[in-house]
């Protein structure tokens, strides 16, 4: 028959046992010790100088000594003024009182318990330093939070933190909160998109930024899909101050500093792909900035400004020609065209159109690719800066002039003839376009014989009548070939008025001279 119990050594009162009760007693103190087991220590290496009746200690160290020598790994108990060991066995709890920690004996001694615990699966909650709940299932309460790679059974060295929703209308989202009130979530919002949302006051919530999740284009405060690499959306309330849609700032440097503060963007273009990088070629654009807005039928323009940086020329390590070019659309017109560039050369290059524009502003410039001219625009009409029209012509015999007659001087030899205002075989000027024309004749007296005039006067005339301005005369005795008329007029000519010169002779017939006889003329305004 045993003698003890078969799991705690328990001694057994055997049948017929004289003085039962001390089995009995040395069941009850094992009991008592090993029963909700509770230690002071585990550390020490020989017996407290004072113990108190029922003390007891895990003796942990390999050689402990003085009246603990042989209880290594034991339970040792003070009764009666005598130190008694309890070999543990596998399974054995012991709470350590100095530490507040469990230990758990094993086949390699005492451990702490929470280092055995390999699992913990379908935890309904679980609070660390705090009390979880049904909403947050998982609590934590301390002022960071670590999780790191695997670094005890061998793997990727990656770190993920995976956060799954149902559907494509839910979000997968960190909650970011102050005061437990949400001010930002980031993570995968509805739809497809990855982006962070903000808040003022946990209930309405502004887009900050979203990536696209199939081409990776980043939106600013959009509300949409970003269409572009970078997509900027903002937004105007229309009271208080008006933000900046775009603002960079810039510091460092100073007076003596060879770096000042500066902002700089910079586009670097090349064909091919970023692994094959080729050579840019002519019209090739660097940079560009396109404008389109609401229309009224509820759809956005395509591009209807912009402003580009062209390549002039295919590039070389001697030839990287370059071009600015600025495009806008005409007032009632849906597409751009190109207004004005910068060209490689230097050069400012106004885009030719058509005629000058029917509404314009004072300061405006264009160039009339009709009159091939620089027109400016005073603040009342348009008026011609370059190629204006301008002539000066003579005649190649002398001009007949009966006496008492108005007749017109053949000025036939266009001698110079800018915008070929001038007909020589009409001997009129014809204005282009309507302003104000400057006119000058010399008429040369030439006697006929022996005819003396007393008068050789002259005129311009506008569209065959008298232009009413201009006239003058030369009276008396007139010298041959060396009396000279000159008359000149400042006319307001509309578009497609003729001016030629007429004179006469009184009292007698004469010639108006081929030498040093001429009409010139030119537009003023």
């Amino acid at each position: 028959m045993p003698q003890s119990t078969a799991n705690l050594a328990l001694p057994l009162i055997a049948a017929a046992q004289a003085s039962k009760h001390v089995t009995h007693n040395e069941a009850l103190t094992a009991l008592d010790t090993i029963v909700q087991l509770a230690c002071l220590d585990k550390d020490l290496s020989s017996p407290p100088a004072a113990p108190r009746e029922g003390d007891r200690y895990l003796v942990a160290t390999q050689e402990p000594t003085g009246a603990w020598s042989g209880l290594s790994g034991e339970i040792a108990l003070y009764q009666d003024g005598h130190w008694i060991g309890f070999p543990p066995q596998p399974g054995w709890l012991a709470w350590i009182i100095d530490e507040s920690e469990l230990y758990i004996f094993t086949a390699a001694g005492w451990e702490l318990f929470r280092s055995t615990i390999k699992s913990l699966q379908s935890l309904a909650l679980l609070g660390v330093n705090t009390t979880a709940d049904g909403t947050n299932r998982l609590a934590v309460k301390a002022d960071a939070a670590l999780f790191t790679w695997d670094d005890m059974t061998p793997g990727s060295g990656d770190m993920r933190l995976t956060l799954n929703r149902r559907s494509a209308t839910e979000e997968a989202a960190l909650v970011l909160q102050s005061g437990y009130q949400t001010r930002g979530l980031f993570g995968l919002l509805p739809g497809d998109l990855v982006g962070l949302k903000v808040s003022t006051d946990g209930t309405s919530y502004a887009q900050g930024f979203c990536v696209h999740p199939a081409t990776g284009c980043f939106g600013l405060g959009l509300t949409e899909t970003p269409t572009a690499g970078l997509h900027l959306t903002t937004r105007r309330s229309g009271t208080g101050a008006v933000p900046q849609d775009l603002q960079v700032d810039s510091f460092g440097g100073d007076a003596a500093a060879a770096v000042r503060p500066a902002v700089s963007f910079v586009a670097r273009v090349a064909r091919g792909t970023p692994a094959a990088p080729s050579a840019v070629k002519a019209l090739d654009r660097f940079f560009g900035f396109f404008g389109s807005g609401r229309r009224a039928d509820g759809a956005y323009s395509a591009d209807v400004v912009a402003f580009n940086g062209f390549a002039e020329e295919d590039f070389t390590a001697t030839g990287n020609g370059t071009g600015i070019d600025f495009l806008t659309t005409p007032i009632g017109a849906a597409a751009p065209r190109s207004v004005a560039k910068f060209r490689a050369n230097g050069a400012l290059e106004l885009q030719p159109q058509a005629e000058a524009p029917a509404v314009g502003a004072a300061g405006q410039i264009v160039f009339d690719s009709t009159t091939g001219a620089f027109r400016g625009h005073d603040g009342t009409r348009w008026r011609r800066l370059t190629h204006i029209p301008c002539f000066s012509a003579a005649t190649n015999f002398d001009n007949y002039l009966p006496p008492g007659d108005w007749t017109r001087i053949q000025f036939n030899t266009a001698e110079s003839n800018d915008q070929g205002a001038f007909a020589a075989d009409t001997a009129r000027f014809t204005a282009i376009e309507a302003g104000l024309h400057a006119f000058s004749a010399n008429l040369l007296y030439r006697r006929n014989g022996t005819s003396a005039p007393n008068a050789l006067e002259a005129q311009f005339y506008r569209n065959g009548s008298p232009a009413g301005r201009g006239r003058a005369a030369l009276t008396g005795n007139l010298v041959d070939g060396v009396s000279c008329l000159g008359l000149s007029a400042m006319l307001k000519l509309a578009a497609g008025d003729t001016v030629e010169v007429v004179a006469r002779f009184s009292g007698a017939d004469g010639y108006v001279a081929a030498a040093d006889s001429v009409f010139a003329g030119r537009q003023s305004a």
